[in-house]
């Protein structure tokens, strides 16, 4: 029997060539994770510094091949994704900070992406490629109360739609994330995760979908199980629909037993915009519109493609754990210095 992922080549079984752009970035770094646990898949991993130490790591996984390739380099993506069946694509918007504006700039997101959908489009024509997934980001549960939308949301349904426009859509799933646990983990001073404070953008009583970044992969993986019943396809994807008291408690049960109390502090929208400006923008967006995903349509999806979605309960532990282990090796390197200076005096 064939495993999935396995392709027959003239009486000859190969595994699929999965190519992964952005592959050191957050969502990158699950999806090259996940396929190259399942041992199913051959993947190149893109990157434009193959000697970072991301790079290293993912080089260092089961079947994962580490390229060089720059969304901003046309060329650079077409030796990339020669010969591979599957393309995996993301882009990001986030370009040098500046004051007024933050980090956020639709323009660069623009054009990766359209580098990206043209050389996708060039790669299928050669006859090799068959399947492309396409990370967008979740469309609006009120599409009336869609506008003004950040703009590293339109630069991303702008994407969607140029793929539309190339005849790309027969070969395509996007799937679609909503906001990452991760980005509860700011350096906002006053407002860092802690066992006392869970931090947000929005007020709250309202209500906020939220995903693991890692969860991407797990997607991923899950569509490449059923290529052709997913191909032709747009998922909105979301592991939690929490307000953001309820997040609050979530935590506040996990540390209620070492005795703190933990308050949901919502950032003020005037230092979010000052900051990042479009994440202020979203932050309106979520609390006029909010994410669209539908919880109980996905339940059947995530059944039938075998994903199990990480709870933020579960997230917050593991954060937790490494948090506790990253003090205690912290502890332990204190006293040995100082062992050592007591020592140094004799």
């Amino acid at each position: 029997m064939i495993e999935i992922g396995e392709i027959i080549e003239s009486d000859v079984i190969r595994k699929s060539l999965i190519a992964v752009t952005m592959s050191t970035s957050r969502q990158g770094m699950g999806v090259v994770k996940e396929l190259s646990k399942t041992n199913k898949f051959k993947i190149r991993a893109i990157t434009r510094n193959t000697k970072s130490l991301k790079a290293l790591e993912l080089g260092s996984l089961n079947n994962v091949e580490v390229v060089k390739g720059d969304l901003m380099d046309p060329k650079s993506l077409y030796k990339a994704f020669k010969g591979v069946d599957v393309i995996f694509g993301n882009t990001t918007p986030t370009k040098g900070w500046k004051l007024f504006r933050g980090s956020i700039v639709r323009s660069y997101e623009l054009e990766q992406g359209l580098n990206l959908i043209n050389q996708v489009k060039i790669a299928y024509e050669s006859g090799q490629l068959n399947h492309f997934i396409f990370s967008s980001i979740c469309k609006a549960k009120d599409p009336i109360k869609n506008d003004p939308a950040p703009g590293h949301f339109t630069s991303k349904w702008d994407i969607e739609e140029y793929i539309k426009k190339l005849d790309l859509s027969k070969i395509t799933t996007v799937l679609r994330p909503v906001s990452y646990f991760e980005n509860f983990e700011n350096k906002l001073p006053g407002y860092t995760i802690s066992k006392k404070v869970f931090p947000g953008i929005v007020g709250k009583n309202f209500k906020w979908q939220t995903i693991a970044v890692d969860d991407i992969g797990k997607w991923v993986r899950g569509v490449l199980s059923k290529p052709e019943k997913y191909k032709n396809q747009s998922i909105n994807i979301a592991g939690e629909e929490l307000t953001g008291l309820e997040m609050a408690m979530t935590l506040q049960r996990i540390v209620s037993s070492e005795g703190f109390q933990t308050n949901y502090l919502m950032i003020p929208r005037v230092a979010i915009k000052l900051l990042e400006y479009d994440i202020g923008v979203m932050a309106d967006w979520i609390e006029r519109s909010g994410y669209g995903a539908d919880m109980n349509k996905l339940k059947i999806i995530q059944n039938e493609l075998n994903i199990v979605p990480t709870s933020l309960k579960d997230w917050l532990n593991e954060k937790l754990e490494y948090q506790n282990k990253e003090r205690s090796s912290w502890s332990r390197q204190w006293k040995a210095s100082q062992w050592k200076l007591q020592w140094d005096k004799y």
